[in-house]
Parts: structure tokens; C-alpha cells; sequence
């Protein structure tokens, strides 16, 4: 009996609506909907996953310890009627668990829920299978990504035996910076530091899963990096290297998430062709740095917003919401700062990529060069 068929039964043993999630309370199967079911159960049949603060209230009730039905009454808050826990349970370690709807006014017997339990603790039994192999997949992954040479090379293997990337097949790895649901059957997944790594192979279909995945992880409040897709396993690391550069600038530039793809990076780009010492002396010029040693907020603000505007002073002046004859005085002073003429164009562009990126490293990847160093 698969997962599906469980869950099946115990709804039709039971004559209710049943939820059947993993340990992470990401969501495996479900039962035929009943037309009074609450809303948190058409949430997290819609959004694949449970919202943190509906599973912080089940696993309240020591759902993950108990070997025995678990009631939960009614939580206006989140708004979810009462419901029964069955944890499915294998070995002494709960892997997941199925939740019960009780239809209407329906009479559950402790007979029935005898009964249910059994069929949980198939659930469970399955679930441990699958959560074993995803475990041994996801330090392939994570090996594959980030690991030394032999970790690097034994993760080829492991992964090239899954059958889900054949070999020149084309993949993309996606960085998820928070909530993630449920991905799909034929994705990889790996916890590496505070983000978890995605790999994805090329679709076949009309739907695109790189893209579909990103807005489900959006959707539930992530910033999402996405990296370029490339030919072959050896070319994941590539991509994650790109991804993980998404999420940073998705953090540091509202208008670039919550899905910051590769291919939309732009000039941030190029903070990931080299040392960030190397960069910075590179971008940030003795004029450039004269403007931010000079620590004049408004001065800032109105360079960095009129060259975003290509210089053009009217749409400067009402972006700012300030006078043009200020927004001139305000040029002229950042022209006598960093000795740049801002009406040449080769100037103008230093002093642009100088703010935009310069800015970046520091804030970003100077923090992590710093750390890299410190493990030396």
C-alpha cells in the first residue's frame, strides 16, 4: 500500500478529510476535500507546506513524541478546527504525520482509530525510507556544491545513480534564503549554511520548474537566487555560486527580489570575478571613495539616483521631490568632491559602478572573505 492508498483508507475507515505531511510538515497526499474544511487545510493542500506558526501549535502537543492519537481543539488564530493526530511513527521516530478532518458531525470509534493507527505507522515506515535516501541525496548534494575534490567526485556518482540527471543533461540550482514548500519528486535538495540548495532538472513540459519553484518559495516569503542553467553535474557548482550571489543582492536591492535570476543581475554580476579585495580596488576609485568618505547622505542619494536615471535631471528632480535648481547645486558639489565631470559619460560610469557595486561588496561579501580568511 503506497502513501496515497493509506491515506485513502483511513479517510474512507474514518469518513473524514485526511492530511498525511512529513516531518517538515511539507505535504505528501491529502484526501478528497469535503466542502467545511477549514481554511488551513486548503492552505496547505494550495501552498504544499504548513505555515510556522500552525506547526509550532501542533508540535506544542508533543506530537512528535507520543505513540498515541493527538486531539487538538479549535485555534481561531490560525484558523483550524479541531482535528486528531496520528503520528506516523517507525523505529521509535516519528517521520510524519496524518491529520484527521472529521467531517461535519461525524463519530470517530476508538476502534476505527486503532485501526488508523496501524495504517499510520505504514506511513511512517515509508516515510523513513524516503527520508533516509533524501538524507544520504542531500549530503551528495551539499558535497557536490561546496565539497572537496574526492567529496566532490564520490557526489557525481551518487547523484549520476539517482537517474534524475542524466549525464550533459542540463540542470539549474536555485539558493533559497527562508521558507521553501514542497518542491517536486525530481528535485535535490541540501541545507548548506543558513540556505538551501535546489538543484533542478531541465523541464520537458509547459511548465517551467525552475520558475515555478522560485515563486513557490517567493510565495511563502523567501528571497530566491537563481542560478544560470548549464550542461552537466560538474557544472552545478557554477550555478549555486550564481544563486547564492542572487540572494545577497535580492537582500541588498529591494527592486531585484524576491527572485533574483542570474541572466537579470546586471553589473552585480561582475562581483563574482574575483576576490572581493581585488573588486574593490578595481570599482572603488580615489573619486568614488571621496563621495563616500564624505558621508553626506543626501549627496549620495542624489548621485546614485541620477545616474540610475541616465542623467536626466527633470526625472531626477521630481524622483527626489526636489527643485532643479537643488538638484544642480547638488551636482556641482559632488562634481567639486570626487574632481568628476559628470557630463562625461566614461566618468559618469565610474562613479556609477563605483556606488552600485562597491557599496555591495563591502556590505555583502566583505563578511564572508572575512570569515573564508579567518579558516585559512
Amino acid at each position: 500500500m503506497n502513501l496515497d492508498e493509506v491515506v485513502t483508507e483511513v479517510a474512507e475507515r474514518l469518513s473524514s478529510s485526511v492530511v498525511l505531511v512529513d516531518r517538515a510538515f511539507s505535504l505528501i497526499a491529502y484526501s478528497t476535500q469535503s466542502p467545511d474544511v477549514d481554511k488551513d487545510r486548503v492552505q496547505s493542500i494550495l501552498a504544499r507546506s504548513c505555515p510556522p506558526e500552525a506547526r509550532a501549535w501542533y508540535e506544542s502537543f508533543g506530537i512528535a513524541d507520543t505513540t498515541r492519537p493527538v486531539i487538538t481543539p479549535e485555534n481561531p488564530d490560525i484558523e483550524a478546527s479541531s482535528r486528531i493526530c496520528l503520528p506516523a511513527r517507525y523505529a521509535g521516530t516519528a517521520y510524519g504525520y496524518l491529520f484527521v478532518l472529521p467531517d461535519g458531525n461525524s463519530a470517530v470509534s476508538d476502534g476505527d482509530l486503532t485501526v488508523a493507527m496501524s495504517l499510520a505507522g505504514q506511513a511512517g515506515a515509508q516515510l523513513a525510507h524516503t527520508s533516509r535516501g533524501r538524507d544520504d541525496m542531500a549530503v551528495a548534494v551539499a558535497d557536490l556544491l561546496e565539497g572537496d575534490r574526492k567529496a566532490f567526485a564520490r557526489a557525481i556518482t551518487r547523484i549520476e545513480d539517482s537517474g534524475l540527471f542524466p549525464d550533459g543533461s542540463a540542470l539549474t540550482v536555485l539558493a533559497v534564503d527562508g521558507l521553501l514548500p514542497a518542491p517536486g519528486t525530481r528535485t535535490l535538495l541540501a541545507p548548506i549554511g543558513s540556505l538551501t540548495a535546489v538543484m533542478v532538472p531541465a523541464g520537458d513540459g509547459a511548465v517551467d520548474p525552475v520558475r515555478s519553484i522560485a515563486e513557490s518559495g517567493a510565495g511563502a516569503g523567501a528571497l530566491v537566487g537563481v542560478g544560470g542553467s548549464y550542461q552537466g553535474l560538474r557544472s552545478a557548482r557554477r550555478s549555486w555560486q550564481q544563486a547564492k550571489l542572487g540572494v545577497r543582492v535580492a537582500r541588498h536591492d529591494e527592486s531585484m527580489g524576491p527572485i533574483a535570476y542570474w541572466e537579470e543581475l546586471g553589473i552585480y554580476r561582475l562581483s563574482s570575478c574575483g576576490p572581493t579585495s581585488v573588486l574593490a580596488d578595481a570599482v572603488l576609485t580615489p573619486s568614488v571613495r571621496a563621495l563616500l568618505d564624505h558621508r553626506n547622505i543626501d549627496l549620495l542619494v542624489t548621485a546614485q539616483t541620477y545616474l540610475d536615471q541616465a542623467g536626466d535631471t527633470g526625472a531626477t528632480a521630481g524622483v527626489l521631490g526636489i527643485h532643479r535648481q537643488t538638484l544642480y547645486y547638488r551636482l556641482a558639489k559632488i562634481e567639486e568632491i570626487t574632481g568628476l565631470d559628470l557630463s562625461v559619460g566614461a566618468q559618469r560610469l565610474e562613479l556609477h559602478v563605483g556606488l552600485t557595486l562597491g557599496r555591495f561588496i563591502f556590505e555583502h561579501l566583505g563578511t564572508e572573505e572575512g570569515r573564508n580568511g579567518e579558516q585559512a
